[in-house]
């Protein structure tokens, strides 16, 4: 059975085979090492230039400690090969094989790199964890997180947007929409699961679990708010809705759930459970440029946010949620007028309750925007 590419793998390596007589005569064994040999011929000692050895008795030494060596040889033009060289004893003489480390060593090259590419693009589309086990055992094992906050957002009369935009204007503003999203979620530590059109998916507290799942999901909603303010256009209003400037809802819960890898082809990274429906109706019945949080989530935030009630919804197979919205950092904890971002007692106070020297949380996933631990 043949190999694919194991054929050209060994076209591209150099090796050469040649039998070493005790009169000291090396002769060439196969068509490498004869090309070899014929450029070398003028030469009076060839197992001083191509082996870089003594005599015979030296590389019957190397044969008999099993001792590989290595030996660059100098062409006239100034290009040389590095040879690996092993020698084993036979019958008429001392048969060395040798090999081109140079050409080895740029297989590898090119190897490591094509090998970080596609590593670089399978951790852009999984956590750490999943590309191992991906790679190691071809199937993921799924997890249960008891405790885990749940982010969605979702843009307002996407339809409408889409009927009045042309495809690549539309697609460009959704891309450069969803890219600040990646790049605000890498900053607070959420792991980023999936778009489904025009809604964007995420969770904190997985794959590392952390206790500040809750109050990072809702600092990286109210910067979202506040980033796409920031970098409001001009407005182009068609039937009542501003083309150039988007409006979103976002939806908090937290709660448990499953995470892990299904299907064989185009593996998907997901995550299952009551928690992510709830999250997801906390978006559909929230309001927009608003963000709409869950009772279990208010709970975990309310001494760093400024919420207010909204009532509860019933929702199917669970029951009674009571919805808050998630107004402000509070003023005390706020670096700004408006509350959008911490201040340095904001960050004492979280650092203290979430990752101090009682907290079981990995310091490897603290979040970024709190740079180092506060004195």
């Amino acid at each position: 059975m043949t190999i694919p590419g194991v054929e050209n793998l060994l076209n591209t390596i150099e090796y050469f085979v040649f039998m070493i007589r005790p009169s000291g005569q090396v002769i060439a064994v196969n068509p490498q090492a004869y090309q070899l040999l014929r450029i070398f011929s003028h030469q009076k000692n060839l197992i001083q230039e191509l082996f870089d050895l003594k005599n015979y008795d030296h590389a019957l030494d190397l044969a008999n400690s099993h001792q590989k060596r290595d030996t660059k040889v100098v062409f006239s033009n100034g290009n040389n090969k590095t040879l690996r060289c092993e020698f084993t004893e036979g019958k008429n003489g001392i048969v060395c094989t040798a090999v081109n480390i140079n050409s080895i060593q740029e297989l590898l090259q090119n190897f490591n790199n094509e090998y970080s590419i596609y590593k670089k693009i399978l951790l852009n589309i999984f956590p750490k964890y999943i590309v191992d086990e991906l790679v190691s055992k071809k199937t993921v094992h799924p997890k249960v997180y008891r405790h885990c906050t749940i982010l969605f957002t979702d843009v307002v009369d996407f339809s409408i947007l889409t009927f009045h935009l042309d495809p690549v204007s539309l697609i460009r503003r959704l891309d450069s929409y969803f890219s600040l999203y990646d790049n605000i979620m890498d900053e607070y530590g959420i792991e980023k699961i999936k778009t489904i059109g025009d809604s964007y998916m995420c969770v904190s507290g997985l794959p590392v679990k952390k206790n500040s799942h809750s109050v990072d999901c809702c600092l990286a909603a109210l910067k979202i708010l506040h980033s796409m303010e920031e970098t409001k256009k001009p407005e182009n209003i068609v039937d009542n809705i501003d083309l150039n400037n988007w409006s979103i809802r976002i939806g908090i819960h937290t709660g448990p759930c499953i995470s892990g890898v299904v299907g064989v082809k185009k593996y998907s990274f997901d995550i299952w459970g009551d928690s992510v429906n709830i999250a997801s109706r906390m978006q559909m019945s929230g309001v927009p440029g608003r963000i709409n949080i869950s009772e279990s989530t208010y709970k975990e935030v309310k001494d760093f946010f400024n919420c207010s009630f909204r009532g509860n919804m019933e929702i199917k197979n669970i029951g009674s949620v009571g919805m808050y919205f998630l107004n402000r950092i509070k003023t005390r904890f706020s670096e700004d007028g408006p509350g959008f971002y911490p201040n340095k007692r904001f960050k004492q106070n979280y650092y203290k309750k979430f990752w101090g020297k009682d907290s079981k949380s990995d310091l490897s996933v603290l979040p970024t925007f709190i740079e180092m631990p506060p004195e």
